[in-house]
């Protein structure tokens, strides 16, 4: 047996792992590395061209399997088998739940239903090389779609082996099922794979046409926001994917949608304004109008942490700003929305405020007793992340606005230098404002902008220093939140420089003519901002912004690469000497990027799927519950571990205790009625020994009292004697 490993540029420590096992397996590990990531079809494509076995098998990155996979899936292919397929786990680690799988989902396997029911995915099967060799697979998403259901048509007698072997990790961020954007229409390329196939294979053509139809439906419900592009798919190939015996069926046991309406004469693709067309006519496209799934009003709460101002469109710091942004927009596109913040807040959204004296730590329990009776979905923007720290019964999304140690492999950061500090695998989505809010111009006047709070880590000295050095006008705005730095270190050198003036906090007016106005903002920061939300804000009102290369601002200037600095003296230099980008680019920049819209947009398309995630983890635990005393039985029993098995068990030793008790609890009732009667008896032989006693003394009595009598008679009668006698 032997190991070909495609490294096609992961940024981990695999490269050195690899390295150690090819020294000590020379010969049966073969090690393919690549730059950069080609794509997993290419990948499988060079590992089959350099394997040199008759069989082959394959192990996506993260899973696993069980030790004795292959040997059994072998076994079953010297029997005459081009391909064999297994069963698999599916491992999700967030819930520490490992469910078995079926590879093939029907009760009798024959290479028909195999097309139609096997799972698609390559790695719970092992092929003949030459069976692999006469198909090439695509370098697109979902290359096993496009490649499986043709496998197993051209297969020599496939065969099922019913034993989970393979371990499939779930939830995976960035994976190719958990993805949404473009790409998802490569789905589209593998039907024409399959359709072009079955046109040229009489023998599955049915099969694979209607293989075909159930991915559309599944894809349909799968991917809501491209269901246009898949119902225009189905229209454009009607002719072929319409009709059919599987078509009937499925749609009579409501396997799938009918899609064209023949056999229920209804008309889901498409309607005309006036009157029903018949079904069975090809619709033009002026008439036609498809039938997508509307998107559902959300029901979401967006949580702020008490420490935080209120809420409200007045100027506040970025954080209660995004909070801001997200619930207009949110309430803006019809979804209901209540707001978790402090007193004061104004928003259009429905509004919970904060008790007097709260924290964080009470936040969970407040949210139970007073959240609606429906609601889909948390977004947690507290700094701690205490709402998605506890158990609330529907999905929690945590935003992490600053940094914080508390992280989570669902947690969204605002920039890919936040995540990257944070050192966890995440979420990016980057901070946006409303384009509306903020006045654009291209005039500019001959000043400096300084705007932020007055604190070390902002760099304010730098910008001092910046002026200074140049002898240009500077503006610093912003509330005072060290102010002892500001009185020791900043006072003395504005009030030494006529060119240096401090103005305090601003408002939203005087901070738009102090933004649109400039001729370049500095943005000196010596600390790792997670965003900066003063840059967009700069480029939105067509003002340039120039910035130390610290945290976030590489990213955030992507465009812009001119206006990063690496050293004071640099940023010197160009805000005397820099040709800065046109006002109308830099605008365009930020409406491309970071609008409102586009943040809220990432965020719908999350909530969606943390929503599903949690609807499919509800929906299994429910089948696994319905299913538990079947699974039971027989070699089932076998393939339940981890946490079910301990439950069950624990349940059965619960059983036996709570018998043992109940045992315990009658016997000791026996034993006491027993003691009780035990103890009557005694009582009851003791009263009559009692009675008896005093029948026997009064016996005796009377016997004394009798022979006393007769004494009593003799010595009379003596005396009677003797006194006669005398008397003579």
């Amino acid at each position: 047996m032997e190991l070909v490993i495609i490294n096609d540029g992961s940024s981990d420590h695999s490269s050195e792992i690899i390295k150690e096992f090819v020294k000590q397996e020379p010969e049966r590990i073969i090690s393919i590395h690549y730059a950069e990531n080609q794509g997993v079809g290419n990948s499988r494509n060079v590992g089959i061209a350099q394997s040199r076995g008759d069989y082959i098998g394959f192990v996506d990155s993260d899973d696993w399997i069980a030790n004795n996979m292959f040997e059994l899936l072998y076994t079953k292919a010297l029997d005459g088998h081009d391909m064999v397929i297994c069963d698999y786990f599916s491992r999700y680690e967030d819930e520490d739940l490992t469910i078995p799988e079926k590879g093939f989902s029907q009760d009798i396997f024959t290479q028909k239903q195999a097309i139609l029911y096997a799972q698609v995915v390559p790695w719970n099967k092992l092929y003949k090389k030459e069976l692999l060799q006469k198909i090439e697979y695509l370098n697109i998403w979902y290359e096993d779609v496009a490649s499986t259901p043709i496998l197993i048509s051209l297969a020599d007698m496939p065969a099922y082996l019913n034993i989970p072997l393979y371990y499939y990790k779930r939830s995976r961020s960035g994976s190719i099922a958990n993805s949404s954007g473009p790409k998802v229409l490569d789905i589209l390329r593998a039907w024409d794979r399959l359709i072009e196939h079955a046109q040229l294979n009489n023998s599955f053509k049915e099969e694979i046409l209607f293989f075909v139809t159930k991915c559309i439906n599944y894809y349909i419900d799968f991917k809501p926001e491209y269901a246009d592009h898949f119902w225009e798919y189905a229209r454009k190939h009607r002719e072929l994917l319409s009709g059919g015996e599987y078509n009937r069926k499925a749609v009579e046991t409501k396997e799938i949608r009918d899609l064209f309406g023949l056999f229920n004469m209804s008309t889901p693709m498409y309607a005309t304004n006036n009157e029903t067309k018949d079904a069975t006519k090809y619709p033009t496209n002026n008439e036609t109008k498809y039938a997508t799934k509307k998107k559902r009003a959300l029901r979401i709460i967006q949580v702020i942490s008490p420490i935080c101002s209120p809420v409200s469109a007045v100027d506040t710091a970025g954080t209660e700003k995004m909070v801001y942004e997200i619930t207009q927009e949110l309430v803006k596109r019809g979804h209901r929305v209540v707001l978790y913040a402090p007193k004061g807040s104004k928003v259009s959204a429905k509004v919970v405020p904060f008790p007097k004296y709260f924290e964080d730590r009470h936040l969970p329990a407040f949210i139970r007793k007073t959240r609606p009776s429906k609601v889909d979905l948390i977004h947690d923007h507290t700094f701690s992340s205490i709402v998605r720290l506890r158990k609330m019964g529907i999905p929690v999304l945590p935003t992490h606005h600053l940094p914080t140690n508390i992280e989570f492999h669902d947690s969204v950061y605002v920039s890919h230098a936040a995540r990257k500090n944070a050192g966890v695998k995440g979420l990016v989505v980057h901070n946006g404002i409303n384009p509306d809010e903020y006045e654009y111009s291209e005039g500019k006047d001959d000043y400096l902008l300084f705007i932020g709070r007055i604190l070390p880590d902002k760099g304010v000295i730098h910008a001092i220093e910046v002026a200074e050095r140049n002898h240009q006008k500077l503006i610093i705005a912003g509330p005072i939140k060290d102010e002892e730095y500001f009185r020791n270190i900043l006072q003395p050198r504005i009030d030494n420089n006529e060119n240096i003036h401090y103005i305090g906090a601003v408002a939203s007016k005087q901070k738009q003519e102090l933004l649109k106005g400039a001729r370049c903002v500095l943005f000196p920061s010596i600390w790792k901002e997670p965003f900066g939300l003063v840059l967009i804000e700069a480029m939105i009102s067509g003002t340039p912004v120039l910035a130390l290369n610290n945290g976030a601002a590489l990213e955030v200037l992507e465009g812009f690469p001119q206006l990063v600095c690496n050293s004071i003296d640099e940023l010197a230099h160009k805000a005397l000497h820099e040709p800065f980008p046109p006002p109308h680019v830099l605008r365009e920049y930020v409406l491309t990027k970071f609008t409102t819209a586009t943040m809220v947009d990432q965020y719908i398309t999350l909530y969606e799927q943390k929503i599903n995630e949690f609807m499919k983890r509800r929906v299994k635990l429910k089948r696994l519950r319905g299913r538990r005393f079947k699974l039971l039985r027989g070699r089932k029993l076998k393939l339940l571990r981890g946490r079910k098995l301990k439950l069950l068990r624990g349940r059965k030793k619960l059983k036996l205790l709570r018998g043992r008790k109940k045992l315990k609890l009658l016997r000791g009732r026996k034993k006491l009625k027993l003691l009780r009667r035990r103890t009557n008896l005694k009582l009851l032989r003791r009263r009559k020994n009692i009675k008896l006693q005093r029948r026997t003394n009064l016996k005796l009595l009377g016997r004394k009292k009798y022979f006393i009598k007769k004494k009593i008679k003799a010595k009379r009668s003596v005396t009677k004697r003797i006194k006669s006698r005398s008397n003579r």
